[in-house]
């Protein structure tokens, strides 16, 4: 049974954002089983606006939250932020959640039963499950998940067993005691592929749920397909050398 629970969110230059992003922070909170000792991790990787200031005023005004803050001093890439939030979290499951607030919040609650009822270890998100799977994600996004997951699956053989489609999606919870024994190098958006590859050379217990991808509302994506694919590359040939 999950009795604490850390939710993390990176930020990256999402100031205009951070209204939608509270709001449906205060949904979630009050959606999830006052039993379980919560904890709001944000972290901002380098922001060069005024998004890292705006999180402290936030956190003024949301005191009962338990909020905590860790700021990097420049930016270091969202593989930097996932690996910061498994290290400094202290509890024993990690939600890791967006700011953009793309997919369904409400989720949330299936990945706390799954955990409760069936042990998983780590619950993944595809929209590809989802009845509007096509109508909510860019084509070159789609392009770059399909190609990066079919690609993987071809390399690491450990892997087929696993009834997977994505492996690009940040939305996740995991077991935290299990996840921190496992050595991540990539620093970019990469990292979400290599750290779900490594669970499963890990004969960790997953399973994928279907989730909705909605289209974001406020500001720009981070995430440069070009760069992203050859970064995905280099992340396969770094995991397939990798010991751990």
């Amino acid at each position: 049974m999950i009795k604490n629970l850390t939710i993390c969110t990176p930020f990256y230059n999402e100031e205009s954002g951070l209204e939608k992003y509270f709001l449906v922070l205060e949904k979630i909170i009050k959606n999830l089983d006052p039993n379980i000792e919560l904890k709001i991790l944000l972290i901002d990787d380098g922001s060069n606006d005024d998004t890292l200031k705006k999180l402290y005023m936030y956190q003024s005004k949301y005191k009962n939250y338990n909020i905590k803050i860790h700021a990097h001093e420049k930016n270091y890439g969202y593989g930097r932020t996932l690996k910061n939030s498994i290290i400094i979290s202290d509890t024993s499951h990690l939600i890791t959640y967006d700011s953009d607030c793309v997919y369904d919040y409400s989720l949330i609650k299936k990945f706390i039963e799954l955990v409760n009822n069936q042990n998983y270890d780590l619950v993944n998100v595809s929209y590809k499950l989802s009845k509007e799977k096509n109508l909510k994600v860019n084509f070159f996004r789609q392009f770059l998940s399909r190609g990066c997951s079919a690609f993987y699956r071809i390399i690491f053989k450990e892997i087929r067993n696993y009834n997977l489609n994505v492996f690009t999606c940040s939305y996740r919870i995991y077991n935290l005691e299990k996840v921190k024994k496992i050595n991540l190098i990539s620093d970019d958006f990469s990292c979400i592929a290599e750290l779900m590859i490594k669970c499963m050379k890990k004969n960790l217990k997953i399973i994928e749920i279907a989730g909705t991808n909605f289209p974001r509302e406020y500001g720009l994506s981070k995430m440069k397909i070009f760069k992203s694919t050859i970064s995905h590359l280099k992340n396969i040939f770094l995991i397939y050398f990798s010991k751990n």
